[in-house]
Protein backbone atom coordinates (compact mmCIF):
# COMPACT_ATOMS: atom_id res chain seq x y z
CA UNK A 1 0.00 0.00 0.00
CA UNK A 2 1.35 3.43 -0.98
CA UNK A 3 1.46 5.82 2.00
CA UNK A 4 0.19 9.38 1.64
CA UNK A 5 2.74 12.19 1.65
CA UNK A 6 2.90 15.35 3.74
CA UNK A 7 3.26 18.74 2.05
CA UNK A 8 6.98 18.71 2.80
CA UNK A 9 7.34 15.26 1.30
CA UNK A 10 5.31 16.31 -1.75
CA UNK A 11 7.73 19.22 -2.27
CA UNK A 12 10.76 16.94 -2.26
CA UNK A 13 8.98 14.40 -4.47
CA UNK A 14 8.37 17.13 -7.04
CA UNK A 15 12.00 18.27 -6.90
CA UNK A 16 13.29 14.71 -7.25
CA UNK A 17 11.00 14.06 -10.21
CA UNK A 18 12.52 17.02 -12.03
CA UNK A 19 15.78 15.09 -11.96
CA UNK A 20 18.15 17.94 -11.16
CA UNK A 21 18.55 18.07 -7.40
CA UNK A 22 21.75 19.99 -6.73
CA UNK A 23 24.45 18.86 -4.33
CA UNK A 24 23.35 21.57 -1.88
CA UNK A 25 19.68 20.61 -2.16
CA UNK A 26 20.48 16.94 -1.69
CA UNK A 27 22.30 17.67 1.57
CA UNK A 28 19.42 19.88 2.65
CA UNK A 29 17.05 17.01 1.93
CA UNK A 30 19.00 14.65 4.21
CA UNK A 31 18.68 17.20 7.04
CA UNK A 32 15.04 18.07 6.33
CA UNK A 33 13.60 14.55 6.17
CA UNK A 34 13.56 11.53 8.43
CA UNK A 35 14.67 8.18 7.02
CA UNK A 36 11.04 7.07 6.99
CA UNK A 37 10.06 10.14 4.95
CA UNK A 38 12.88 9.51 2.48
CA UNK A 39 11.64 5.95 2.12
CA UNK A 40 8.06 7.07 1.44
CA UNK A 41 9.18 9.47 -1.28
CA UNK A 42 11.66 7.00 -2.78
CA UNK A 43 9.03 4.27 -2.85
CA UNK A 44 6.61 6.59 -4.63
CA UNK A 45 9.30 7.50 -7.16
CA UNK A 46 10.11 3.83 -7.75
CA UNK A 47 6.49 3.09 -8.60
CA UNK A 48 6.48 5.97 -11.09
CA UNK A 49 9.92 5.37 -12.62
CA UNK A 50 10.24 1.59 -12.50
CA UNK A 51 6.82 0.15 -11.72
CA UNK A 52 6.03 -2.77 -9.42
CA UNK A 53 8.51 -5.27 -10.84
CA UNK A 54 11.75 -6.18 -9.06
CA UNK A 55 14.29 -7.82 -11.33
CA UNK A 56 17.43 -9.92 -10.99
CA UNK A 57 19.87 -11.64 -13.33
CA UNK A 58 21.03 -15.25 -13.26
CA UNK A 59 24.69 -14.30 -13.16
CA UNK A 60 27.85 -16.37 -12.82
CA UNK A 61 31.07 -14.65 -11.72
CA UNK A 62 34.51 -15.51 -13.05
CA UNK A 63 37.42 -13.75 -11.32
CA UNK A 64 40.33 -14.42 -13.67
CA UNK A 65 43.20 -13.46 -11.32
CA UNK A 66 43.73 -12.08 -7.83
CA UNK A 67 47.26 -10.82 -8.45
CA UNK A 68 47.11 -7.03 -8.29
CA UNK A 69 49.47 -4.10 -8.68
CA UNK A 70 47.14 -1.79 -6.74
CA UNK A 71 46.85 -3.40 -3.27
CA UNK A 72 44.01 -1.10 -2.19
CA UNK A 73 43.28 -0.82 1.55
CA UNK A 74 39.60 -1.40 0.79
CA UNK A 75 40.18 -4.86 -0.71
CA UNK A 76 40.57 -8.33 0.83
CA UNK A 77 40.68 -10.15 -2.51
CA UNK A 78 44.07 -9.14 -3.90
CA UNK A 79 47.48 -10.77 -3.64
CA UNK A 80 50.33 -8.30 -4.34
CA UNK A 81 51.84 -8.95 -7.75
CA UNK A 82 55.29 -8.78 -6.16
CA UNK A 83 54.46 -12.05 -4.36
CA UNK A 84 53.84 -13.93 -7.59
CA UNK A 85 55.80 -17.18 -7.43
CA UNK A 86 56.32 -16.73 -3.67
CA UNK A 87 52.87 -17.64 -2.38
CA UNK A 88 50.18 -20.21 -3.09
CA UNK A 89 47.41 -17.66 -2.45
CA UNK A 90 47.65 -16.05 -5.87
CA UNK A 91 46.24 -17.42 -9.11
CA UNK A 92 45.67 -16.76 -12.80
CA UNK A 93 43.01 -18.78 -14.55
CA UNK A 94 44.08 -20.70 -17.64
CA UNK A 95 41.73 -20.99 -20.59
CA UNK A 96 41.03 -24.57 -19.47
CA UNK A 97 40.08 -23.17 -16.04
CA UNK A 98 37.72 -20.72 -17.75
CA UNK A 99 36.11 -23.56 -19.70
CA UNK A 100 35.61 -25.44 -16.43
CA UNK A 101 33.92 -22.41 -14.88
CA UNK A 102 31.68 -22.06 -17.92
CA UNK A 103 30.55 -25.66 -17.46
CA UNK A 104 29.43 -24.78 -13.92
CA UNK A 105 27.71 -21.63 -15.18
CA UNK A 106 25.77 -23.66 -17.73
CA UNK A 107 24.56 -26.06 -15.02
CA UNK A 108 23.33 -23.06 -12.99
CA UNK A 109 21.38 -21.76 -15.97
CA UNK A 110 23.34 -18.50 -16.09
CA UNK A 111 22.27 -15.95 -18.69
CA UNK A 112 25.08 -13.53 -17.75
CA UNK A 113 28.80 -14.06 -17.21
CA UNK A 114 30.45 -11.40 -15.02
CA UNK A 115 34.25 -11.18 -15.33
CA UNK A 116 36.57 -9.03 -13.20
CA UNK A 117 39.94 -9.48 -11.53
CA UNK A 118 43.01 -7.77 -10.13
CA UNK A 119 45.36 -5.34 -11.89
CA UNK A 120 47.65 -8.03 -13.24
CA UNK A 121 50.46 -6.47 -15.34
CA UNK A 122 51.63 -9.87 -16.59
CA UNK A 123 48.52 -10.58 -18.67
CA UNK A 124 48.63 -9.41 -22.31
CA UNK A 125 45.62 -8.08 -24.20
CA UNK A 126 45.47 -11.38 -26.05
CA UNK A 127 44.76 -13.20 -22.77
CA UNK A 128 41.59 -11.18 -22.21
CA UNK A 129 40.54 -11.63 -25.83
CA UNK A 130 40.95 -15.38 -25.49
CA UNK A 131 38.97 -15.47 -22.24
CA UNK A 132 36.13 -13.46 -23.76
CA UNK A 133 35.99 -15.40 -27.01
CA UNK A 134 36.02 -18.66 -25.03
CA UNK A 135 32.93 -17.53 -23.14
CA UNK A 136 31.07 -16.75 -26.35
CA UNK A 137 32.22 -19.95 -28.05
CA UNK A 138 31.01 -22.22 -25.24
CA UNK A 139 27.96 -20.20 -24.14
CA UNK A 140 26.98 -18.20 -27.22
CA UNK A 141 23.58 -17.14 -25.85
CA UNK A 142 24.87 -15.53 -22.63
CA UNK A 143 25.55 -11.85 -22.17
CA UNK A 144 29.19 -11.14 -21.32
CA UNK A 145 29.73 -8.34 -18.83
CA UNK A 146 33.44 -7.80 -18.22
CA UNK A 147 35.96 -5.54 -16.52
CA UNK A 148 35.64 -2.51 -14.30
CA UNK A 149 36.44 0.91 -15.73
CA UNK A 150 39.78 1.07 -13.81
CA UNK A 151 40.66 -2.38 -15.20
CA UNK A 152 40.04 -1.17 -18.74
CA UNK A 153 42.24 1.87 -18.09
CA UNK A 154 44.98 -0.26 -16.48
CA UNK A 155 44.96 -2.86 -19.25
CA UNK A 156 45.33 -0.08 -21.80
CA UNK A 157 48.38 1.31 -20.02
CA UNK A 158 50.22 -1.99 -19.50
CA UNK A 159 49.48 -3.38 -22.97
CA UNK A 160 50.17 -0.18 -24.87
CA UNK A 161 46.63 0.21 -26.13
CA UNK A 162 44.42 3.27 -25.92
CA UNK A 163 41.09 2.91 -24.12
CA UNK A 164 39.43 3.11 -27.52
CA UNK A 165 41.55 0.20 -28.74
CA UNK A 166 40.91 -1.87 -25.60
CA UNK A 167 37.15 -1.37 -25.88
CA UNK A 168 37.20 -2.17 -29.60
CA UNK A 169 39.06 -5.42 -28.95
CA UNK A 170 36.77 -6.28 -26.03
CA UNK A 171 33.70 -5.86 -28.21
CA UNK A 172 35.24 -7.82 -31.07
CA UNK A 173 35.94 -10.67 -28.62
CA UNK A 174 32.34 -10.80 -27.44
CA UNK A 175 32.02 -8.36 -24.53
CA UNK A 176 28.54 -6.83 -24.35
CA UNK A 177 28.89 -4.52 -21.32
CA UNK A 178 31.36 -3.32 -18.69
CA UNK A 179 30.70 -3.99 -14.99
CA UNK A 180 30.82 -0.42 -13.64
CA UNK A 181 33.01 -1.28 -10.67
CA UNK A 182 35.98 0.58 -9.25
CA UNK A 183 34.14 3.85 -8.75
CA UNK A 184 34.55 3.55 -4.96
CA UNK A 185 34.18 7.22 -3.81
CA UNK A 186 35.08 10.12 -6.06
CA UNK A 187 36.20 12.57 -3.36
CA UNK A 188 39.98 12.81 -3.75
CA UNK A 189 40.88 12.84 -0.05
CA UNK A 190 38.69 9.84 0.77
CA UNK A 191 39.81 7.97 -2.33
CA UNK A 192 43.43 8.42 -1.27
CA UNK A 193 42.67 6.55 1.97
CA UNK A 194 40.96 3.56 0.38
CA UNK A 195 42.83 3.07 -2.92
CA UNK A 196 46.38 3.42 -4.21
CA UNK A 197 47.90 5.49 -7.01
CA UNK A 198 47.56 2.59 -9.45
CA UNK A 199 43.78 3.07 -9.46
CA UNK A 200 42.50 6.00 -11.50
CA UNK A 201 41.03 9.10 -9.87
CA UNK A 202 37.31 9.70 -9.60
CA UNK A 203 37.55 12.34 -12.30
CA UNK A 204 39.31 9.89 -14.64
CA UNK A 205 36.69 7.21 -13.89
CA UNK A 206 33.95 9.57 -15.04
CA UNK A 207 35.95 10.70 -18.08
CA UNK A 208 36.66 7.09 -19.08
CA UNK A 209 32.99 6.18 -18.60
CA UNK A 210 31.94 8.86 -21.08
CA UNK A 211 34.44 7.60 -23.66
CA UNK A 212 33.55 3.93 -23.15
CA UNK A 213 29.85 4.71 -23.48
CA UNK A 214 30.42 6.81 -26.59
CA UNK A 215 32.11 3.73 -28.11
CA UNK A 216 28.96 1.68 -27.63
CA UNK A 217 29.85 -0.34 -24.53
CA UNK A 218 27.28 0.32 -21.76
CA UNK A 219 27.57 -0.81 -18.17
CA UNK A 220 26.64 -0.20 -14.57
CA UNK A 221 27.75 2.46 -12.11
CA UNK A 222 28.69 1.89 -8.47
CA UNK A 223 29.63 3.43 -5.16
CA UNK A 224 31.42 1.75 -2.25
CA UNK A 225 30.18 3.17 1.05
CA UNK A 226 30.45 2.37 4.74
CA UNK A 227 34.18 2.98 5.32
CA UNK A 228 35.69 6.43 5.99
CA UNK A 229 33.39 8.58 3.85
CA UNK A 230 30.80 11.16 4.97
CA UNK A 231 27.29 11.81 3.67
CA UNK A 232 28.69 14.76 1.76
CA UNK A 233 30.96 12.36 -0.14
CA UNK A 234 28.09 9.98 -0.91
CA UNK A 235 25.85 12.77 -2.18
CA UNK A 236 28.68 14.27 -4.27
CA UNK A 237 29.32 10.85 -5.82
CA UNK A 238 25.67 10.32 -6.76
CA UNK A 239 25.24 13.79 -8.25
CA UNK A 240 28.36 13.37 -10.38
CA UNK A 241 27.28 9.99 -11.76
CA UNK A 242 23.81 11.39 -12.56
CA UNK A 243 25.29 14.39 -14.34
CA UNK A 244 27.67 12.12 -16.25
CA UNK A 245 24.72 10.02 -17.37
CA UNK A 246 22.85 13.10 -18.57
CA UNK A 247 25.87 14.27 -20.58
CA UNK A 248 26.68 10.86 -22.10
CA UNK A 249 24.12 8.09 -21.50
CA UNK A 250 25.46 4.57 -21.03
CA UNK A 251 24.92 3.57 -17.41
CA UNK A 252 22.37 0.77 -17.07
CA UNK A 253 21.98 0.96 -13.30
CA UNK A 254 23.42 2.32 -10.08
CA UNK A 255 24.62 -0.32 -7.59
CA UNK A 256 25.59 0.82 -4.06
CA UNK A 257 28.17 -1.63 -2.70
CA UNK A 258 28.29 -1.87 1.08
CA UNK A 259 31.89 -2.08 2.29
CA UNK A 260 32.66 -5.43 3.87
CA UNK A 261 35.58 -4.69 6.17
CA UNK A 262 36.74 -8.11 7.35
CA UNK A 263 40.25 -9.15 6.25
CA UNK A 264 40.90 -5.76 4.61
CA UNK A 265 43.88 -3.48 5.31
CA UNK A 266 41.39 -0.83 6.52
CA UNK A 267 40.34 -3.23 9.26
CA UNK A 268 43.94 -4.06 10.19
CA UNK A 269 44.75 -0.33 10.38
CA UNK A 270 41.80 0.16 12.72
CA UNK A 271 40.12 2.69 10.40
CA UNK A 272 36.95 0.61 10.07
CA UNK A 273 35.79 -1.55 12.97
CA UNK A 274 32.22 -2.42 12.03
CA UNK A 275 29.93 -2.46 9.01
CA UNK A 276 27.47 0.33 8.33
CA UNK A 277 24.11 -0.24 9.99
CA UNK A 278 20.85 -1.04 8.25
CA UNK A 279 19.59 2.52 8.58
CA UNK A 280 22.52 3.81 6.53
CA UNK A 281 22.02 1.07 3.95
CA UNK A 282 18.38 2.09 3.48
CA UNK A 283 19.27 5.78 3.36
CA UNK A 284 21.85 5.18 0.62
CA UNK A 285 19.26 3.41 -1.54
CA UNK A 286 16.63 6.10 -0.88
CA UNK A 287 19.05 8.92 -1.70
CA UNK A 288 20.11 7.13 -4.89
CA UNK A 289 16.48 7.03 -6.04
CA UNK A 290 15.85 10.68 -5.11
CA UNK A 291 19.01 12.05 -6.72
CA UNK A 292 19.44 9.71 -9.68
CA UNK A 293 16.13 8.02 -10.48
CA UNK A 294 15.02 10.44 -13.20
CA UNK A 295 18.23 9.86 -15.17
CA UNK A 296 18.94 6.28 -14.13
CA UNK A 297 15.76 4.27 -13.48
CA UNK A 298 17.46 1.12 -12.15
CA UNK A 299 18.64 1.39 -8.55
CA UNK A 300 20.03 -1.99 -7.62
CA UNK A 301 20.20 -3.54 -4.16
CA UNK A 302 23.20 -5.84 -3.74
CA UNK A 303 21.96 -8.44 -1.28
CA UNK A 304 25.43 -10.04 -1.01
CA UNK A 305 26.71 -6.92 0.80
CA UNK A 306 23.60 -5.87 2.72
CA UNK A 307 22.22 -9.24 3.69
CA UNK A 308 18.88 -10.52 2.47
CA UNK A 309 16.59 -9.04 5.11
CA UNK A 310 17.95 -5.48 4.77
CA UNK A 311 18.01 -5.92 0.99
CA UNK A 312 14.35 -6.89 1.03
CA UNK A 313 13.46 -3.73 2.99
CA UNK A 314 15.63 -1.64 0.67
CA UNK A 315 13.19 -2.54 -2.11
CA UNK A 316 10.70 -0.35 -0.21
CA UNK A 317 13.26 2.47 -0.08
CA UNK A 318 13.92 3.01 -3.76
CA UNK A 319 15.38 -0.23 -5.09
CA UNK A 320 13.88 -2.02 -8.08
CA UNK A 321 16.52 -4.70 -8.70
CA UNK A 322 18.42 -7.34 -6.67
CA UNK A 323 21.44 -7.46 -9.04
CA UNK A 324 21.69 -11.23 -9.44
CA UNK A 325 22.42 -14.67 -8.09
CA UNK A 326 26.21 -13.96 -8.03
CA UNK A 327 27.19 -17.61 -8.37
CA UNK A 328 30.92 -18.13 -7.66
CA UNK A 329 31.52 -14.51 -6.54
CA UNK A 330 34.94 -14.32 -4.82
CA UNK A 331 35.63 -10.66 -3.98
CA UNK A 332 33.00 -10.25 -1.25
CA UNK A 333 33.65 -13.80 -0.11
CA UNK A 334 37.25 -12.84 0.63
CA UNK A 335 35.76 -10.79 3.50
CA UNK A 336 33.96 -13.84 4.94
CA UNK A 337 30.68 -13.09 3.15
CA UNK A 338 29.62 -16.63 2.30
CA UNK A 339 25.86 -16.31 1.79
CA UNK A 340 24.41 -17.79 -1.37
CA UNK A 341 21.02 -17.52 -3.03
CA UNK A 342 18.81 -19.22 -5.57
CA UNK A 343 16.34 -17.87 -8.09
CA UNK A 344 13.54 -19.23 -5.92
CA UNK A 345 14.81 -17.42 -2.82
CA UNK A 346 15.18 -14.08 -4.60
CA UNK A 347 11.66 -14.44 -5.97
CA UNK A 348 10.39 -15.27 -2.47
CA UNK A 349 11.99 -12.10 -1.03
CA UNK A 350 10.37 -9.99 -3.73
CA UNK A 351 6.92 -11.55 -3.37
CA UNK A 352 7.17 -11.07 0.40
CA UNK A 353 6.78 -7.29 -0.01
CA UNK A 354 4.05 -7.50 -2.61
CA UNK A 355 6.21 -6.88 -5.66
CA UNK A 356 6.48 -8.89 -8.88
CA UNK A 357 9.74 -10.86 -9.35
CA UNK A 358 11.24 -11.12 -12.80
CA UNK A 359 14.39 -12.55 -14.31
CA UNK A 360 16.13 -10.00 -16.55
CA UNK A 361 19.04 -9.81 -18.92
CA UNK A 362 22.09 -7.57 -18.47
CA UNK A 363 20.29 -4.67 -20.13
CA UNK A 364 17.29 -4.83 -17.77
CA UNK A 365 14.97 -6.38 -20.33
CA UNK A 366 12.57 -8.86 -18.72
CA UNK A 367 13.19 -12.51 -19.68
CA UNK A 368 10.46 -14.10 -17.55
CA UNK A 369 8.24 -13.30 -14.60
CA UNK A 370 8.90 -15.68 -11.74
Amino acid sequence: MMLSLSSKEEYWLDRAMQGNLTYKESLELTDDLTLFSMGKIANRLTSIQAGNVVSYAVSYNINYSNYCAASCPICAFYVPIKLKGKTDRGYELSIDDVRSELGKAKKEGATEIHIVGGFNPDLPMEYYEQVFSTVKKHLPSVTLKALTIPEIDFIGKVTGNSIKEVVSRMKASGVDAHTGGGAEIFNHDIRAQITTKEKISGEKWLEDAKLIHSLGLPGNSTITYGHVESWNDIVDHMVRIRDNQMEQPGFLSFIPLKFSFENTPLERMGKVKRPSDGAKDLKVIAMARLIMGAALRNISVYWVGMGKLVAQEALNYGGNDLVGTAFSEKIYRATNKSDVSTIEELAFLIKGIGRIPAERDTFYNIIAYT
